[in-house]
């Protein structure tokens, strides 16, 4: 068997900003822009308060900030809670053919340890696209089957992503990295209950305990802790073990000169991204037709199994289900022509017309666009009126997939995010400071704006 985890460990830990091409650090400065502005939303959730709390009693190293806050937490710590707030709402970025929130993770172990570490821009850049390859490689290489086994894979494959950001940070050799995916394998862990149950803090805590883990094992290994390298690809190893079907070819076919983390995308919406591509098609059918929501007899979103099982909600019992609700968000869109987290965490106590028209709202399986996923995520919305006229419109992916999600609605939605915490002057002065990161000759700089004043 081929030394593919070995391979994947040595190419990471080797990456330079410099060497990149083009094109991937332009997206690269979008998705770092993006998950560190959708850390603030999740500040003041109840449950972030209280992880905050809790945090306090797990040690009182001053190493790394708590963006948009004036605390300053053990550095592991540090990559817990950013992580935790940027995934609470499932506001962060996608890799959609590993079913994979991988930034929130992989951002906050890395920004942590260069933080208390005092690196420049480029070798925390370095990190953070060493640290997406790794964990898109990992997802791609046991998906479907692992996700569909009841795996959440931005806890189980994300940590692998967090690890290699972190040891980049540290400047572990391959050999090294690979010893410390050996640790991370010990816990990757995740499971899908809390998409039956609906909490969406277990969403988030997977997310979080993967940087928080990505960061812990790097700085075991530095310590001369070894895992075993063969981690990934080995028989009793993750790629075997957790997914009925894998191809650990993946995790290095076209290692280098293909990047998996070309294919994650910016969420223009506050949602599960299952939703995203019923959402847009429901808002350009209202668009283009200037559909009247009280003339609408039915609402049908036909789709492939995996987006049923998530995200057909029709009923809002939970405020996870809100988040992830097909049915909530196209009545959403067809009735505000918006879909903002303000209506999101509203949930059941938001707009009556909203709530009326989800409930004509059906999601079908349809086996033609099973065969497509996951390839790409398509979603079929078809709206009928009780004139008889009916619009219908296909989507093969969600925004951001087919074409980037332009830098200016990135910007935005960071100024939209931060501005709170930071002050109109202060956001500005943040994404300035975000943008130019490359130049950056002591990352502690970035991350002092990054924190708010009297909180």
């Amino acid at each position: 068997m081929e030394a593919h985890g070995k391979m994947l460990a040595a190419w990471a830990a080797e990456l330079t900003w410099q060497d990149l091409p083009h094109v991937v650090r332009e997206k690269a400065l979008d998705h770092i822009v993006d998950t560190i502005g959708v850390m603030y939303s999740g500040i003041d959730v109840q449950a972030c308060a209280g992880a905050r709390r809790a945090a306090a009693g797990w040690g009182d190293a001053s190493e790394a900030t708590v963006l948009g806050t004036r605390s300053v937490f053990p550095a592991p710590t540090a990559a817990f809670l950013n992580a935790l707030h940027g995934r609470i709402h499932t506001y962060d970025d996608t890799y959609e053919p590993g079913t994979l929130h991988a930034g929130s993770s992989v951002i906050s172990a890395a920004l942590a340890l260069a933080e208390k570490h005092a690196v420049d821009g480029k070798t925390l850049l370095a990190a953070v696209i060493g640290g997406y390859e790794v964990a898109t490689r990992v997802a791609a290489s046991v998906s479907p089957s692992h996700y569909a086994s009841g795996f959440h894979n931005t806890g189980t494959c994300s940590v692998f992503g967090a690890a290699a950001a972190a040891s980049r940070v540290l400047k572990l050799d391959g050999t090294a990295l690979a010893e410390a995916f050996g640790l991370a394998g010990a816990t990757a862990g995740g499971l899908r209950q809390h998409q039956i149950d609906g909490s969406m803090l277990d969403s988030a805590f997977h997310g979080a305990r993967a940087a928080q883990s990505g960061v812990m094992v790097a700085q075991l290994r530095a310590e001369g802790v070894r895992g075993p390298a063969a981690i990934l690809e080995g028989p009793m190893g993750f790629c075997e073990v957790m997914a009925p079907e894998c191809d650990v070819a993946r995790l290095t076919a076209g290692l280098g000169t293909q990047y998996e983390f070309e294919k994650t995308t910016i969420k223009p919406y506050p949602t599960c991204r299952f939703v995203h591509g019923p959402t847009e098609a429901a808002l350009t059918l209202k668009r283009t037709h200037r559909i009247d929501p009280a003339a609408i007899r039915e609402v049908t979103i036909a789709t492939f199994k995996q987006s049923i099982e998530v995200s057909s909600r029709p009923q809002l019992n939970t405020p996870f289900d809100a988040v992830v609700s097909h049915q909530y968000s196209a009545a959403l869109a067809l009735v505000k022509e918006k879909v903002e987290l303000s209506a999101i965490t509203a949930g059941a106590q938001g707009d009556a017309q909203v709530l009326a028209l989800m409930r004509k709202v059906r999601v079908v399986h349809d086996a033609e666009l099973e065969k497509d996923f996951p390839r790409s995520w398509p979603h079929r919305v078809t709206v009928d009126m009780d004139s008889g006229q009916r619009f219908s419109i296909l989507s093969e992916y969600p925004p951001g997939r087919a074409s980037p999600t332009p830098r200016a609605t990135v910007d935005q939605k960071f100024l939209e995010q931060s501005v709170r915490y930071l002050g109109e002057d202060g956001a500005r002065k943040a994404l300035e400071l975000i943008r130019g990161i490359a130049d950056a000759h002591d990352i502690r700089v970035v991350t002092a704006a990054l924190a708010a004043q009297g909180r």
